[in-house]
């Protein structure tokens, strides 16, 4: 092969548009390449603060570790875990925070008692004397009533258990703050708006 046949060869080969997928869909190599789409913002936990968010669905990390909205029983099987995942506007960032909580929380003999022990307890700090499970649904009851409130609807239940489908898409305003391994954590809820501005 001559040399002007080898640099032809190679002009053909470099303007060819190269196939791609099953459905033979053709692209041009030579076309600007535009991967903002797939941009991540850099590491790095935010500053505390309240930022705008949005429920997802879902998330992959940097690592490609998928971060989904749903609800799963825990690890040890006596209650279960709904965990939700935000993606906050300013700055371009995915979050997500688990609410743990027990099915149990939610029957109206619990709820009336809760409303009780929190009147009887009213200003006291630290443990509920003799009312430990009654204080862990208590906890788990003020975190999903906080988000309840923010995002303005109710949590939709199956047979007792929370059903996250349905707040993929509603809009609030978090609190984010940092952990003490140097992690963002999500801390507080607010309606969108009430601490953030546009």
């Amino acid at each position: 092969m001559t040399v002007k046949e080898k640099d032809s060869m190679n002009e053909a080969t470099q303007l060819a548009p190269v196939q791609i997928g099953a459905a033979g869909t053709v692209e041009d190599m030579n076309a600007p390449l535009d991967l903002t789409d797939f941009a991540e913002e850099a590491g790095g936990a935010l500053n505390p603060g309240w930022y705008r968010a949005s429920i997802i669905g879902g998330y992959a990390t940097q690592r490609g570790k998928q971060i989904v909205t749903g609800d799963t029983l825990s690890s040890k099987g006596d209650s279960h875990n709904l965990k939700v995942c935000f993606h906050l506007t300013q700055p371009n960032r995915n979050l997500f925070n688990s609410f743990n909580y027990r099915t149990s929380d939610f029957t109206a003999d619990r709820l009336a008692q809760i409303k009780a022990l929190r009147e009887q307890f009213a200003g006291t700090q630290g443990a509920w004397p003799g009312q430990s499970d009654a204080q862990r649904s208590s906890l788990a009851i003020a975190d999903l009533s906080q988000f309840q409130k923010a995002v303005g609807m109710s949590l939709p239940r199956n047979n007792g258990i929370l059903n996250a489908s349905p707040l993929v898409g509603q809009s609030l305003d978090v609190r984010v703050g940092v952990d003490k391994k140097g992690y963002n954590e999500i801390t507080a809820y607010a309606t969108l708006g009430k601490r953030t501005k546009a």
